[in-house]
């Protein structure tokens, strides 16, 4: 574990801090790839990144707050205090409202970045990894557990290093989702796809992470796994044998020169 990196003055730089920036940078290359193949502006992954990486942060620490109403609260620079699931609602929303203000659509924009979040969480848990933010599993005996007695939430005890496993997972599902980009071309198609497989990923890992059950046996985290899943089943039901000819040969994103 390594959560903090050094000192400047008065400034202290985390790793977390370091990985999440380094998410959203690979996040912008991808999508500035994806639109450079498509005969678009590359330069619109700029935005895009910023409009996701600022609502992510928002809605990750929001969520965090309501989630632990009445608790003493933490300081949003050390990584803990940040949940998944109102990252992707707020990145979410930073995106909505960036392709209202660039008059894009929404549906081949959600396409667009699809793949890019699966890779942006893949670095974004190595940094939970280095930090050891309490996002570690269960405790376990196989040669692969780890303990993180210098981590944000220390533990001595040897547990899942859940983190590396969805990093792996996450890996994968950038590398299919970056595969169909070319198959699944019907606005929200690769989208759909991306919340089956992201929410399939958190569904499973949650099994082995040291997460309260709050229903039905299942963690907060699983029920909105199964919410997406169904979501996003439910997309790729009625987009799969749909395709959008523009957008695979490299149509208007935006009507705003994107």
């Amino acid at each position: 574990m390594l959560p903090e990196l050094g000192s400047v003055g008065p400034f202290t730089f985390y790793s977390f801090g370091l990985m999440a920036a380094l998410a959203i940078v690979a996040g912008a290359v991808f999508l500035a790839v994806d639109l450079r193949q498509r005969g678009l502006n590359p330069s619109f992954s700029i935005e895009v990144a910023f409009a996701a990486g600022i609502g992510g942060f928002l809605g990750a620490r929001i969520y965090y707050v309501i989630e632990h109403w009445g608790e003493p609260g933490e300081s949003l620079i050390t990584g803990a205090g940040l949940v998944w699931y109102g990252g992707v609602a707020g990145g979410f929303i930073g995106v909505i409202l960036l392709a209202l203000y660039r008059r894009a659509s929404l549906g081949i924009l959600a396409n667009m970045v699809a793949a890019p979040l699966a890779i942006g969480y893949a670095i974004g848990r190595i940094g939970c990894q280095l930090a050891g933010d309490g996002d570690y599993g269960d405790v376990t005996t196989l040669p692969w557990g780890m303990a993180y007695p210098e981590g944000t939430v220390p533990t001595t005890e040897i547990v899942h290093p859940t983190p590396v496993y969805e990093t792996i997972a996450a890996l994968v599902i950038f590398w299919i989702l970056w595969r169909m980009r070319g198959r699944l071309t019907a606005p929200w198609s690769l989208f759909g796809l991306y919340l089956v497989l992201i929410g399939i990923e958190r569904f499973a890992v949650e099994f082995v992470r040291a997460t309260p059950q709050v229903a039905a046996g299942l963690t907060a985290a699983q029920i909105i796994s199964l919410i997406l899943v169904v979501i996003g089943g439910v997309i790729l039901a009625r987009t799969w044998n749909r395709r959008d000819p523009a957008w695979a040969g490299g149509g208007t994103a935006t009507s705003a020169d994107a």
